[in-house]
């Protein structure tokens, strides 16, 4: 909760900046999913989610939290974003271990490599985009400059250097494209296991159902290629569900209050400002 008279000078982002106009509505949940499933195709963040994670039993618990987590801090405070940078910190610093027979790369991993950090980061900017374009229709170049350049400094709130990784918008598609296409992803059987526990959760009931709803999203979203390694398969209701929801959200987006179409954050925000 915001401080009762702010300016946006008192936020990190404030709302004239790319992260705040694209990120405000929640267009980001209908790529959210494909984002969960295109970490743990990586096995290092699949054995990471696998021992320091109820998978099992809340998995959509990991994708509810990371959105906190993520508007927390774009529509923060200095603040509060610094109060999820501290949380952030001591929760990833128990994410370490030795790997799983299979798992490429050093014989220990931890939650602060910076090449899984760039990653998850850059799944975020993929669901993002695509949420808001889903929605909004095509962003200029230049605003996905500036949006990628929010989300490196966004980055930093997770331990991740602005110098690691792409620097610039043209680096960052190369560097996703490159990651999609390679042998990397979904390459070790831990990455199918995570991933069926997010499109289709074994518990709670309360999950169970939502899952069952929204199990086209996360399979519809992801490339074919990626899905097959992942073990997820499209169906015509599957399908049919995506198609109807191209349809409906962006009428849905542009009819519906704010407050419904927001997320609670960003909407929070922009009232406090209004005070």
């Amino acid at each position: 909760m915001p401080p009762a008279h702010v300016s946006a000078e008192d936020y990190v982002f404030g709302p004239a900046s790319e992260i705040w106009q694209v990120n405000r509505y929640a267009t980001g949940l209908l790529f959210g999913p494909a984002a969960v499933l295109l970490q743990v195709a990586h096995p290092r963040v699949a054995q990471g989610v696998a021992e320091h994670s109820d998978f099992r039993g809340d998995a959509l618990g990991r994708l509810k939290r990371t959105l906190t987590t993520v508007n927390s801090i774009a529509f923060g405070t200095h603040e509060a974003a610094e109060h999820m940078r501290r949380r952030m910190t001591a929760v990833h610093q128990r994410v370490q271990g030795d790997t799983a027979d299979g798992v490429p790369g050093q014989r220990r991993y931890s939650a602060f490599e910076p090449d899984l950090l760039m990653w998850v980061l850059a799944t975020l900017i993929d669901a993002s985009f695509k949420g808001y374009e889903f929605v909004w229709g095509s962003l200029t170049l230049k605003r996905r400059e500036q949006f990628f350049r929010d989300f490196r400094q966004f980055g930093t709130y997770f331990g991740l250097d602005e110098k690691e990784g792409p620097q610039n918008h043209g680096e960052f598609v190369d560097y996703f494209d490159s990651m999609l296409a390679s042998d990397l992803l979904g390459s070790h059987p831990l990455c199918a296991e995570v991933a069926a526990s997010v499109v289709r959760p074994l518990a709670p009931m309360r999950d169970r159902l939502l899952g069952s709803l929204v199990d086209f999203l996360p399979i519809e979203t992801i490339s074919p290629a990626l899905r097959d390694r992942l073990q997820l398969r499209s169906t015509p209701w599957t399908s049919v569900r995506m198609t109807l929801l191209r349809r409906l959200a962006p009428l849905a987006f542009r009819v519906l209050p704010k407050r419904l179409t927001y997320y609670p954050e960003a909407y929070t925000a922009e009232q406090a400002l209004k005070r």
